[in-house]
């Protein structure tokens, strides 16, 4: 029987790089004995490699050392972690608020902050119903996207927003155009709220959440059916989109 043979890194990685990837996932979630000898054997990585990535880690001060030649990971992380950890704590601020708006609406809620010229998704309360849109937590998409997307351009100067959407990937043009997008920024602007969509089959609501000074921190977004959003229902859920926005905000103040 032949060897077991690893598969070729992807194109245009670095081999040593992925490896350490490996090696530090492993001592995170703890599956293995962070040991050299145990790490190397489990992850296939010579011992010598993992070795020399195990003291590129403990003298960076990602890692500690632990008994037994075993090693842990370190608060030396925390600086490289704070932005994370402020979503966390953004994310516990807004939960219950967003998991309420889910619950009286029956739509799915979520909040998407600002990451370059993209949004992602970091939290989102599923609607109650059986059949439902959902939204995925971790979900990155360009602002050039539906209404979470426009909130946000909508607080950006108008020069800042052009270059934005003329960098847009090609797929975020496949169910609109540019005056779409302007069009949302417009509402957002005049309204305090915007209707979008990410295709014909999935319409969403969007506002904006402040925070302590008044700046923008992210959107939150009801997300449905096109049925969902008719103009009988616009009315109660802009109203409820809006009161949660607000009491968010004053959680955060």
């Amino acid at each position: 029987m032949k060897p077991k043979t690893s598969s070729p890194p992807p194109p245009h990685t670095v081999p040593v790089l992925l490896k350490a990837i490996r090696v530090f996932a492993a001592i995170a979630k703890g599956e293995v004995d962070a040991t050299a000898k145990c790490l190397a054997a489990t992850l296939r990585i010579s011992p010598t490699t993992c070795y020399r990535i195990l003291q590129s880690f403990l003298a960076e001060g990602w890692l500690q050392a632990g008994p037994n030649g075993t090693v842990n990971l370190s608060y030396g992380l925390v600086p490289l972690l704070r932005p994370l950890l402020r979503h966390e704590l953004l994310i516990e601020t807004v939960r219950e608020p967003l998991t309420a708006l889910a619950q009286t609406t029956g739509l799915t809620a979520k909040l998407s902050v600002r990451q370059g010229d993209s949004a992602v998704t970091i939290f989102s309360a599923s609607s109650p119903k059986a059949t439902a849109i959902t939204s995925r937590v971790g979900s990155v998409f360009p602002l050039a996207i539906g209404s979470s997307g426009a909130t946000i351009l909508a607080t950006l100067p108008d020069n800042e927003i052009a270059r934005i959407l003329n960098a847009s990937p090609a797929d975020a043009w496949h169910f609109q155009k540019r005056e779409d997008v302007m069009r949302r920024v417009r509402e957002s602007r005049r309204n305090g709220y915007c209707f979008g969509s990410y295709h014909p089959q999935l319409h969403t609501l969007s506002t904006s959440l402040l925070g302590r000074q008044r700046d923008l921190v992210g959107a939150i977004t009801l997300l449905g059916f096109p049925q969902d959003f008719s103009n009988t229902e616009r009315p109660a859920l802009i109203r409820e989109l809006k009161f949660t926005a607000g009491g968010c905000t004053q959680l955060l103040e």
